[in-house]
């Protein structure tokens, strides 16, 4: 999906689910951005340190900033990594998937 579909999606889902103005959603996805990228960052830093707990609970902060801005596909990336933290699962290439979902993020959240 590119920039504009990843906008039009959260425009969406911001004026149905929040009932928000066009106003008000216009004004509100930078904080939503700003929120994310926030949480992105520290999803980054916790896969380097390799801390596991803290990892799972940082994704789901990631994924409950995707879900607040409608974007589901993108919150099941970060629902991955919650679970496979939370199970222990130390096979997974965390850092690949947080690499690729920074990169997706990157493309609609990068100007704000």
């Amino acid at each position: 999906m590119d920039r504009a579909a990843y906008l039009h999606l959260i425009r969406q889902h911001l004026k149905t689910a929040y009932l928000l103005s066009d106003e008000k959603t216009e004004a509100m996805i930078p904080v939503f951005a700003a929120t994310l990228r926030s949480h992105m960052s520290r999803l980054a830093e916790l896969a380097e340190a390799g801390d596991m707990a803290q990892l799972g609970r940082a994704s789901h902060a990631v994924k409950g900033a995707l879900l607040n801005m409608g974007l589901t596909d993108l919150a099941e990336a970060a629902h991955t990594i919650e679970q496979g933290c939370k199970s222990g699962d130390r096979t997974t290439d965390y850092r690949a998937l947080i690499t690729e979902l920074h990169f997706t993020v990157s493309q609609f959240c990068g100007d704000w």
